[in-house]
């Protein structure tokens, strides 16, 4: 008899519900999120058909914009480059962009194995975060429903604003997610986050 597979987070915990907490709320705190479904998708949003098609599968717009980010409850939709994005939702719904868009243009591709999701948020995390990232996090230039594919501790990161408290997510490929969990505590420590 074949055994279920086990989703195991890149740092060591298993299951949805076992996600890593470290920090301090009050100045800066991070966490690891649970798996959610993620699907690189490509289209040409001249295309509209297809564009449409996309966002009823996903009851979520597309942002348009470079490097912005637009949230719909658990769905997530990351501007990657102009025919690109980067789709985070549900595990459950995560045949739903496919199907909605059999007969279009269009190339959905299952990647939610590719990458680990922390947040890092409190007063303290834009300080935190500049200590490796080299773009600009001042809030008159990134702000909510901002992204980036940038660096941070030399690492390929894709980096979303959620809010102003501020909150990051910080999406990184899996096999650097520990490393990178390690250098942010270090980096909070300053704060009273380490």
């Amino acid at each position: 008899m074949a055994e279920t597979p086990v989703a195991r987070s890149p740092l060591g915990t298993t299951g949805g519900a076992a996600l890593r907490m470290h920090g301090d709320a009050a100045a800066v705190e991070l966490r690891e999120f649970a798996a959610a479904a993620m699907c690189d998708l490509r289209l040409d949003a001249a295309d509209a058909g297809a564009l449409s098609a996309a966002e009823t599968a996903l009851a979520c717009k597309l942002p348009l914009t470079p490097n912005k980010s637009v949230a719909a409850g658990a769905r997530v939709a990351l501007w990657l480059g102009p025919d690109q994005w980067l789709i985070l939702l549900p595990a459950a719904d995560a045949g739903a962009l496919a199907r909605g868009l059999a007969g279009h243009a269009a190339s959905v591709v299952d990647v939610s194995d590719l990458r680990a999701v922390f947040e890092l948020a409190g007063p303290s995390a834009r300080d935190v975060l500049r200590k490796g990232c080299a773009i600009d996090l001042h809030p008159r230039v990134f702000g909510p429903g901002d992204c980036a594919l940038t660096a941070l501790a030399r690492v390929r990161v894709a980096l979303c604003q959620v809010d102003d408290r501020p909150a990051y997510r910080i999406l990184i490929e899996r096999s650097y997610a520990v490393y990178l969990w390690d250098w942010l505590i270090d980096a909070m420590a300053e704060f009273g986050g380490g």
